[in-house]
């Protein structure tokens, strides 16, 4: 009954819209919740933002899930681990960390539950949703690539307060903990999506090329009737997963 009615009323009603929407991680319409030192943008990831409106689709902003586990924006939770190397903190690191994952595995569970709940809300109320964009590599959002939490904490811990270098730091924590594989988050994602019959295309954003200052067009298509991968000047700067197939492989610890 009720969805004959919504189905009458769309035809009676129509608008512009064009009944799609693509899931985008945080960071990429909202930099400051980034980890310091890691905004390549002043406050969007333009090139990606143009061109997802440019296409036509909806936005959907997930929940930054560090922001959530980790101590809101600036990550309160993990500014005592800048610089503690030799510290009473470094040394009961082990236990400390094991405590921080297993709270962030418990708030990002809960956070998947309610992206997937809308995720399928889109799909019932006729919109399709083309694609999960994440950022890789990101500890919670990579899809292809990861920062191993371990070796993190380890760059951390050895970031001087004082005279600290932004291209220096970046350059440590992506070659010493980049790994394959997916973040915290897009795995409890992935598993919230599956309990509920939903399997999208997954993207992934290279935070490598966009510290660089790469500014090429990303275009997010449509799975199903793909308008064409997602797409940049530099091979390697978004990834797509279709189920299978991964294009644009690259050195994740930004070799050419």
């Amino acid at each position: 009954m009720l969805n004959r009615k919504l189905t009458q009323l769309r035809r009676s009603l129509p608008d512009a819209r064009e009944r799609r929407v693509v899931f985008v991680s945080h960071c990429i319409l909202n930099q400051n919740v980034r980890y310091l030192g890691g905004a390549g943008r002043s406050g969007t990831v333009d090139e990606v933002v143009g061109d997802l409106v440019a296409d036509g689709l909806g936005i959907y902003q997930m929940p930054c899930p560090e922001q959530r586990a980790w101590g809101g924006v600036a990550k309160r939770h993990l500014l005592p681990m800048y610089g503690s190397r030799g510290t009473l903190r470094y040394r009961l690191r082990r236990p400390l960390t094991a405590l921080l994952l297993w709270h962030t595995r418990w708030v990002y569970a809960r956070l998947a539950r309610g992206v997937a709940r809308d995720m399928a809300d889109h799909e019932r109320s006729g919109v399709a949703v083309t694609g999960v964009l994440g950022v890789g590599p990101s500890p919670s959002c990579g899809v292809f690539r990861t920062l191993d939490v371990h070796r993190s904490l380890e760059v951390i811990a050895a970031c001087p307060l004082a005279g600290a270098n932004t291209r220096r730091f970046n350059a440590d924590l992506l070659s010493s903990a980049t790994v394959a594989g997916e973040g915290l988050f897009v795995r409890a994602l992935r598993a919230a999506l599956r309990r509920r019959g939903l399997n999208p295309t997954w993207f992934e954003h290279d935070l490598v090329a966009e510290l660089r200052g790469w500014t090429g067009p990303v275009r997010a298509s449509e799975r199903g009737s793909m308008r064409g991968p997602v797409s940049g000047p530099v091979s390697g700067s978004v990834r797509r997963d279709a189920g299978v197939t991964v294009t644009g492989d690259r050195d994740p610890a930004g070799g050419g």
